[in-house]
């Protein structure tokens, strides 16, 4: 299948619109269509069509050729045509694809086997077009469409000779410049030449038809000026002669002219009282007859003038359409009747129907009211308005209009031209009574120059196949050489590294390639003594290489023992954080062989809360290039406990200075993390209850009051001091008494809720410090309330103490101690921490004051 040419189009911001604007390309090319002869029209849609093929492929090729095409059923109202080119478009894309054969050459074969097989079955078998017309168009459509396939080849071929985005074949080229020399010029002849004929033709008819049209009007208007003067001689007579002495005036005009059918003298009233003959073909008398009723008489009353009649049906003889002449009765300048003669138009059909046999012409007379008088024309009835089929009337002149029937559904472009007329009219009469209407019909005139130009066609396309031919018999010859240069030269290094190898260069009487095959042949020559000073050099350099591997196998021994011998854990990673090797010391330090860490990812081995920390310093790497120090996490040792680790990670690079993974040293540093952890415990904790001391609990009212301060919410510190400690001191020792403080502590712990912080400050002194109790003072006071008085509770409850002092034996104490409570409540910044512990210590005291083991509130009464 056709891939996209490479170049920008193929990205979608510049592939659609390249798409689109061909699709509209082709359609105008379609649309602004040169014409050769009789609606006989060049198109150059495909075109575009054939470089969408060339630039998207097959599938876009098609979809343009639909697109494009789909203009013809508007232009020759049938579908057949977007057939035709869609399937060229499609076998050509074909061809060039799986079989590589050359676009013109391609469209040749379709046009040859398929094309113009499918023109003779849709125009002459589905649309009855004549064999004539088919042979016309069949022949022009295969040129038409080589041409134009020529053309999109050559346009292609130009564009990427500039852009160089793609190879094209010299051979091709070649091919289609030799085709295009001789079918262009061959085209551009017969267009000019047939559109000569056309003109010359063309210019015949008109000439033609307007000496007939002035010949037969010439005619006409004598023969109708003499039958009006012979009514105006009737008309002078009867302004003088009683009725009686006219009706013998009446007879001997109408015997003395036979294009009259009957006479008649009408009065002032339009009734008949002279008429000749005096009775009708039925016995009845023609005297008498009224014809007040009839629409001539107001402008022979106006004009005072003689005119001919519009075609009427005959009141007097058999009731059939008539034409009459009428002449005014003046009887001193006065309208006081009027002569009538009605017409015979034998003569004139005679004269006419001898002009009009001669060469195919069409006439028809009409009266002012549209209606027909007489006319050859079969589709014409007398009496009735003369209409044609539905069509187009095309002034070409300024006395010559063409008339072209609407192009119906299936019917061929050249039968529509068939079908017109050249159409010339003329007014007779002084008052322009009637109008004379000459056509020409176009077919006899169509089939002699369609016999010229099916000769002449058929000699384009036998010459366009021909020299097809000889272009690629030429085309081969021309590119011979280079073929057989391009196969000789192919791994031609490889064939002269054999000694003493041959090349048969040919020969040739072009100059071009015969300095190419000189050039190969130095080329070659200078390629041969090359390539044996490398053989000679490579039997050197094998034995430098050897000593070199055994070198470099020393010397990788050497630190595969230093490896292997460090306690520290050498490893490295991909990319992708996988190990892609670890040294032993991993087996020695964490207990996991190194065939399952290898080609393992990292992360399963540290300890989750340590992978980000290790993901941020391996992305700085990766991103800066710079080595990372002192990166400290845990990983799993193979029992399930954790080792603390530290690593330096350093880049390893690929040849173009990427970075692809790195390699790092692991140090085990769990006993100074162990060492650091015991020393934070005794820098904030108090050694006896490990309950936070004096400083840690600082820190955290610190932040009990900026929290307070933010959230505008009470808290409360608590300060407790035993009762009764020192006895218990000095009757069972220090141990006894440690033994009571860190069941106080644990008891403590066990009343607050987890946030709060419970802190050993010295000797038998607590502090509590509640945080969040409420924004409401009073309810923040009955709340730390609560949890006093919950503590002084716990603490008042027996003691029982496992006591053994060095050189004594173990001794079980009950003990009954209690503790004296003081409450500070405290929000925001409203006190610092030396006031609130100040206050807690007073209140503490009050409670002493109290008689002990009571709870007493800063600040309140009592």
């Amino acid at each position: 299948m056709y891939r996209l040419v490479p170049g920008p189009w193929t990205r979608p911001r510049y592939a659609a619109p390249l798409f689109v604007g061909l699709v509209l390309a082709g359609l105008a090319g379609n649309y602004f269509k040169f014409p050769i002869f009789l609606n006989i029209d060049f198109l150059f849609g495909s075109v575009f069509a054939m470089l969408v093929l060339q630039f998207f492929g097959l599938r876009g090729g098609v979809l343009a050729a639909a697109l494009i095409a789909s203009y013809t059923l508007v232009l020759w109202n049938h579908p057949y045509a977007i057939i035709i080119m869609t399937a060229e478009v499609g076998l050509v894309g074909t061809l060039m694809a799986r079989r590589k054969m050359g676009m013109v050459m391609a469209d040749t074969l379709y046009w040859i086997v398929i094309g113009m097989p499918l023109v003779y079955i849709f125009y002459h078998v589905v649309m009855k077009v004549p064999l004539s017309s088919t042979a016309i168009i069949m022949t022009k459509q295969a040129v038409n469409g080589i041409a134009n396939a020529l053309l999109a080849r050559l346009v292609f071929t130009g564009f990427t000779l500039d852009s160089q985005s793609t190879k094209m074949p010299f051979r091709e080229m070649v091919y289609n410049l030799l085709a295009a020399f001789v079918l262009l010029p061959a085209l551009l002849t017969l267009a000019v030449s047939s559109r000569a004929d056309f003109a010359e033709t063309d210019r015949l008819i008109r000439t033609s038809l307007v000496q007939d049209s002035k010949r037969l009007h010439h005619y006409l208007e004598n023969w109708v000026a003499n039958r009006k003067r012979s009514l105006l001689n009737l008309a002078d007579l009867a302004s003088v002669q009683a009725p009686q002495q006219m009706q013998a005036r009446l007879e001997q005009a109408q015997k003395s002219d036979s294009n009259f059918l009957r006479f008649g003298l009408m009065d002032m009233t339009a009734t008949s009282v002279a008429y000749y003959p005096l009775v009708t073909e039925r016995g009845l008398s023609t005297l008498g007859e009224n014809f007040a009723d009839r629409p001539f008489i107001a402008d022979l009353k106006r004009t005072l003038k003689p005119m001919v009649s519009e075609v009427l049906i005959d009141r007097v003889g058999p009731p059939v359409p008539m034409v009459a002449a009428r002449a005014p009765v003046l009887v001193r300048g006065q309208y006081s009747g009027y002569v009538t003669g009605i017409l015979s138009l034998r003569q004139l059909h005679e004269q006419f129907a001898a002009d009009a046999d001669a060469d195919g012409l069409l006439y028809t007379l009409i009266d002012k009211n549209g209606n027909v008088i007489m006319s050859n024309r079969s589709d014409q009835t007398v009496m009735q308005a003369f209409r044609r089929q539905e069509g187009q009337l095309r002034p070409l002149d300024a006395n010559i209009s063409q008339w072209v029937p609407k192009l119906l559904a299936n019917v061929a472009i050249p039968e529509q031209w068939k079908d017109s007329f050249y159409v010339a009219q003329t007014a007779v009469g002084d008052l322009a009574e009637w109008r004379l209407l000459l056509e020409q019909p176009v077919a006899p005139f169509q089939k002699t120059l369609y016999g010229n130009y099916t000769g002449k066609l058929t000699l384009l396309f036998v010459i366009l196949l021909a020299a097809l031919a000889l272009a690629e018999f030429l085309s081969r010859r021309i590119v011979a050489t280079l073929d057989t240069l391009s196969q000789l030269t192919h791994r031609l290094p490889a064939r002269l590294e054999t000694p003493g190898a041959l090349v048969d260069w040919p020969e040739t009487s072009i100059k071009e390639p015969q300095r190419l095959i000189n050039n190969f042949k130095q080329m070659a020559e200078s390629l041969s003594l090359q390539f044996d000073a490398v053989r000679r050099a490579n039997a050197t350099l094998e034995e430098r290489v050897a000593q070199r591997t055994r070198e470099l196998q020393i010397s990788e021994d050497k630190h595969r023992q230093l490896i292997d011998n460090s306690h520290d854990i050498i490893y490295t990673l991909n990319a992708a954080g996988v190990f892609t090797f670890v040294s032993a010391a991993w087996t020695t330090l964490l207990g996991h062989p190194a065939a399952q860490v290898v080609g393992q990812p990292f992360k399963p081995f540290v300890h989750r809360d340590d992978v980000a920390g290790c993901m941020a310093a391996l992305t700085t790497l990766f991103k800066t290039g710079q080595r990372q120090a002192g990166i400290e996490y845990r990983v799993r040792h193979r029992s399930g406990s954790w080792r603390w680790h530290s690593s330096n990670a350093t880049p390893l690079l690929d040849a173009s200075g990427e970075v692809v993974g790195f390699q790092g040293t692991a140090v085990d540093i769990t006993e100074r993390k162990q060492v650091q952890d015991q020393v934070r415990q005794l820098a904030f904790h108090d050694a006896l209850t490990q309950l936070p001391n004096r400083r840690l609990f600082s820190d955290r009212l610190g932040q009990a009051l900026l929290a307070s301060k933010r959230t505008g919410v009470h808290g409360a510190v608590m300060f407790l001091d035993l009762d009764n400690f020192k006895p218990l001191n000095d009757e069972h020792g220090h141990g006894a008494g440690d033994l009571l403080l860190a069941e106080v502590a644990q008891r403590l712990k066990n009343c607050v809720r987890e946030r709060d912080t419970v802190a050993r400050i010295g000797g038998d002194e607590f502090v509590v410090m509640l945080g969040e109790l409420d924004v409401d003072r009073a309810r923040s006071q009955a709340q730390a309330s609560v949890i006093a008085e919950k503590i002084r509770r716990s603490l008042c409850e027996p003691y029982h103490l496992v006591n053994q002092n060095e050189g004594r034996a173990v001794t079980l104490l009950d003990h009954h101690c209690t503790a004296s409570i003081g409450v500070v409540l405290f929000m925001g910044d409203e006190a610092s921490q030396d006031d609130i512990l100040k206050w807690a210590d007073l209140a503490m005291y009050q409670a002493k004051d109290a008689g002990r083991n009571v709870v007493r509130f800063h600040g309140a009464p009592g």
